[in-house]
């Protein structure tokens, strides 16, 4: 009987290692197809990639913090939802965003603003949110838009 036990736990536990092994490392993170998703108590770093000049910038997830361009934070206080953003670059960034609500479907445009070279910038909803989704990062010469110079 003893043996069995353990026949059926070695089984079990090769079952759970071969299913982790075959999981793509991108549902993990928190990006995909350019996209940020944060859901609340998120906080991670993301580097940015491109050039300068207005167009969309890739995005990686950087785990050390002290290395990455942003930081991106998202959590629930005080019955509100608040997103903090930190800029360590030396350029404008603008940005899209979505927030996905509880009992509803989709995703629904949010109004974001421009971040300033060096700062850090607060959104904040009065209402729970399920998820956030960052898209469409781009630099800009300032906060108009217009794009940054080579």
């Amino acid at each position: 009987m003893k043996t069995r036990i353990v026949l059926l736990v070695a089984c079990l536990c090769w079952a759970a290692v071969a299913q982790q092994q075959t999981n793509p490392s991108s549902e993990t993170g928190h990006i995909a197809n350019n996209v940020v998703f944060m859901s609340p108590g998120d906080k991670f770093g993301v580097n940015l990639a491109g050039a300068a000049d207005g167009m969309a910038l890739s995005i990686t997830e950087e785990p050390n913090l002290q290395k990455a361009n942003l930081v991106l934070s998202f959590r629930q206080e005080k019955g509100m939802m608040l997103f903090t953003i930190e800029n360590r670059t030396e350029h404008w960034l603008t940005y899209e965003a979505g927030i996905r609500v509880p009992k509803r479907d989709g995703l629904y445009k949010t109004s974001v603003m421009p971040l300033g070279p060096r700062l850090s910038n607060f959104e904040s909803w009065p209402h729970p949110i399920d998820q956030l989704a960052l898209k469409n990062f781009s630099f800009t010469e300032k906060p108009g838009g217009k794009p940054a110079k080579k």
